[in-house]
């Protein structure tokens, strides 16, 4: 139960950027976003913060320190050289015709996301 309840918040928001992007395109045209660029990078984001918290949840049941800590720098690697080299393949096909502000938003996404993990794993932690 505490499992569904820590992973509820970042489902949610999956489903609500989706339903903007989806519902309300003209908003965010409105700020120079693409929406095709949203979507897709929300959900990278979303993928990739549910792996790393299948990992970092997998760490917190570890005996040992240092697979804690293997962990732990491993899915913030896995996740920051995820997202720069899509960002970085995204740059080389598109060129001048990169959308910057979907890429921002897939930042703050990206932000949002990884204070939405480790508010979950803080809660899986805590003892009743």
């Amino acid at each position: 139960m505490k499992l569904r309840k820590s992973l509820f918040p970042i489902l949610i928001l999956f489903v609500v950027v989706n339903l903007m992007g989806f519902l309300a395109p003209a908003p965010l045209g409105s700020l120079d976003v693409n929406v095709e660029v949203l979507l897709l990078g929300n959900l990278l984001v979303c993928s990739l913060t549910l792996f790393s918290f299948w990992m970092l949840n997998k760490g917190l049941k570890a005996s040992a320190t240092h697979t804690f800590m293997s962990t732990v720098y491993g899915s913030f690697i896995l996740k920051l050289v995820v997202a720069a080299g899509v960002v970085v393949v995204y740059a080389k096909i598109k060129g001048a015709a990169m959308n910057n502000s979907g890429i921002f938003a897939c930042l703050f996404l990206y932000l949002v996301y990884t204070f939405l993990e480790i508010k979950g794993l803080l809660l899986l932690i805590k003892k009743d």
